[in-house]
């Protein structure tokens, strides 16, 4: 494992070399949710706003109320590209960014489909009583204290982080630089400034990562509907999300460029 991460560091600063000259474009435009919109929105979904440029969840979750998921999607698709982001989550709180979404109404949820990079308060690792979301997010908390699959800079349940001493607490901004490029097959997560994660996006090693997850059950999780998990990782190009979850959410400086 160790070789393999050695190897998509090289490869990863090669790339970087390449991709000096690509232009960054802003996501958040006039201060506003211009090119974004709600998942499979009928019009009554809502949670979202921006103030001062950055961008805000605050509302209960869809977990919380019982309602539709109302994850926040970009209007664009994208395959291969990276992206950069300040955030930070109120205490107890967790939310995500997730790549490859598809809005096919045969999904409940943008996680049907969507690879994650965690965004959670790590003070709940200490003190999982202060989670927030109630049994269902508690239980997700005490499954995780030593694996670390859901901490923040994980792949949600796929990669977790080999650094898990990078992030600001809740009420603290921190940034994420992540990178997903199908074309070399990997996938990064830099976290204030230090590199995380290293992960493939497709092929055996992606499989057998995948296979140790929550998303190889497809018997279970009636929830999620006939699809559960069959639609996971299967859509490279497709919409970026962030994630409705308890607590509230902040986004700022939102960046991302396209890559060849």
């Amino acid at each position: 494992m160790k070789t393999f991460y050695h190897l998509l560091l090289i490869l990863a600063t090669i790339c970087a070399c390449k991709e000096a000259n690509m232009e960054w474009e802003d996501l958040i435009i006039n201060n506003s949710l211009d090119g974004w919109h709600i998942y499979q929105d009928d019009g009554t979904k809502k949670g979202w706003k921006v103030d001062n440029e950055i961008l805000i969840f605050d509302s209960l979750s869809g977990l919380e109320s019982g309602e539709p998921d109302a994850s926040l999607l970009s209007n664009k698709k994208y395959l291969n590209f990276e992206i950069k982001f300040d955030w930070k989550i109120e205490k107890g709180g967790n939310s995500g960014f997730m790549w490859g979404v598809n809005e096919d109404k045969k999904y409940k949820y943008p996680y049907q489909t969507g690879p994650e990079i965690q965004i959670i308060d790590v003070g709940i690792y200490d003190n999982p009583e202060t989670v927030l979301g109630g049994q269902v997010e508690l239980n997700n908390v005490l499954r995780d204290v030593e694996n670390k699959r859901y901490f923040v800079g994980s792949v949600y349940d796929i990669s977790p982080p080999v650094n898990t001493s990078a992030a600001n607490p809740a009420g603290s901004w921190n940034s994420y630089h992540i990178k997903i490029d199908y074309k070399n097959n990997f996938g990064s997560v830099i976290l204030n400034d230090i590199l995380v994660n290293l992960f493939p996006l497709s092929g055996e090693k992606w499989d057998s990562l995948v296979s140790r997850s929550k998303f190889s059950r497809s018997e279970e999780f009636e929830y999620l509907g006939s699809e559960r998990w069959h639609g996971f990782g299967k859509y490279p190009k497709g919409y970026i999300c962030l994630q409705d979850h308890p607590g509230k959410a902040y986004f700022r400086n939102i960046k991302i460029r396209e890559l060849d």
